[in-house]
């Protein structure tokens, strides 16, 4: 247990932060699962988990290159949070909470600070703070926070924030409410500030989506009305968030939203061409690109007729999860994939009708909210290719079934 115990403090700390760190955690929890191996019966959620790696495995195996298809099968080292977060003792959830929000409030810090500085805090020097400077507005970075990405660290910061919003209203004790509404607070409006609109449109279909999911508490309305009242404010009175929703809106004049749909035309071009071995079980994982790229300059050309070096404009996914995973691991895969969330989302709401505990039910609001935010910037992005943003999902997905297992042990 001990071994569990550390894992998941270090995951705590590092899945906002560092996946340095996510690695050596997962390292740990392994063995500590290994060593508590009476912790590992299966049950509801382990198996819709498991399949999706299975899915993976197999067609991994089935490709035209197996042995490169499994080295690039991360998967099934980025799931092992979710075995970790899950076994762990359910009384250090409350602990997990606490850590957790200390490092979103650092990771929250790096995108303030650097949007108002131009400072990114973990690359930063000496020189850089002793020549410090404050900008009137905030400023658009790539690699905003503490990742490479400012997707990556939206993906991150989304899931979490909304986790925070919902315990912040549940929470009795008066100094921990107020500690989550603080984090709670710097992570939306770090958020804000990564500008990045398919995270943005995930948190606010989860706010709306929330009477669906529980709104009973005078509290929890307050919360989201307000927060939704800031979302429209936002785009009114702070002109780089407004720019962002006006090239949603206008996306035939944006080059990027251009891009995005000459990426997913050519995945369903590759898709149609498909043999029917992979149009059941895909291409295997690490071996797309070779497929889609004749496909994808063939789109980005039609895209950008005028545009002489397309390379830029051409990646390895096609950035939509549903279609990566379709074309990666088929049919199959897709169904296997929607089915693990499809259940998750239906046991999340009937534990949340069912569970005398208020603390549980917080949890388990703010991490079904969080799960549809992902959910949904995964019509925008590769987010499961993300290692770290795979890794914050799944440990908080480990947290849940934690939980949910909490109402068949009182019963």
């Amino acid at each position: 247990m001990i071994f569990l115990t550390i894992a998941v403090v270090l995951l705590s700390l590092s899945t906002p932060t560092s996946i340095a760190l996510d690695n050596v955690a997962i390292g740990v929890g392994l063995l500590g699962l290994i060593l508590s191996y009476k912790r590992l019966r299966l049950s509801d959620i382990d198996y819709r988990v498991l399949g999706v790696s299975g899915v993976g495995f197999v067609s991994s195996i089935l490709s035209y290159r197996p042995i490169h298809s499994l080295n690039n099968a991360h998967y099934l080292w980025h799931f092992l949070p979710y075995f970790i977060s899950s076994r762990v003792d359910r009384k250090k959830i409350r602990l997990v909470l606490i850590l957790l929000g200390i490092a979103a409030i650092v990771s929250a810090f790096a995108v303030i600070f650097q949007a108002f500085t131009g400072i990114k805090i973990n690359h930063a020097h000496l020189s850089d703070f002793m020549n410090i400077h404050f900008f009137k507005k905030p400023h658009y970075y790539v690699d905003i926070g503490l990742f490479s990405n400012s997707l990556t660290t939206a993906g991150i910061l989304a899931p979490i924030s909304l986790l925070f919003i919902s315990v912040s209203v549940f929470e009795k004790d008066v100094k921990l409410r107020f500690y989550y509404l603080l984090v709670s607070f710097l992570l939306f409006v770090a958020l804000l500030l990564t500008l990045k609109r398919t995270y943005w449109l995930g948190f606010l279909v989860a706010l709306l989506l929330s009477p669906f999911i529980y709104f009973r508490s005078k509290s929890f309305r307050a919360i989201v009305l307000t927060i939704l009242t800031v979302s429209v404010l936002s785009y009114f009175f702070i002109k780089p968030v407004h720019n962002s929703f006006q090239a949603v809106i206008h996306y035939s004049k944006s080059e990027s939203a251009i891009n995005r749909i000459a990426l997913w035309q050519a995945g369903i071009d590759l898709y149609k061409d498909y043999n029917i071995k992979n149009k059941l079980i895909g291409c295997g994982s690490g071996n797309l690109f070779h497929y889609v790229k004749p496909y994808m300059i063939k789109r980005v050309r039609m895209a950008f007729p005028h545009k002489k070096d397309i390379m830029p404009y051409v990646y390895s996914s096609v950035h939509n999860e549903y279609l990566q995973i379709l074309l990666k691991w088929g049919v199959v895969g897709l169904v296997v994939w929607l089915y693990l969330w499809g259940y998750v989302l239906y046991r999340n709401v009937v534990f949340i009708r069912k569970t005398d505990s208020d603390f549980y039910r917080g949890v388990a609001i703010g991490l079904t909210m969080g799960f549809i935010a992902f959910l949904v910037g995964g019509f925008f992005e590769h987010n499961v290719g993300d290692a770290e943003v795979i890794i914050s999902v799944m440990f908080l997905l480990g947290l849940d079934k934690n939980i949910l297992d909490s109402l068949g042990e009182a019963g």
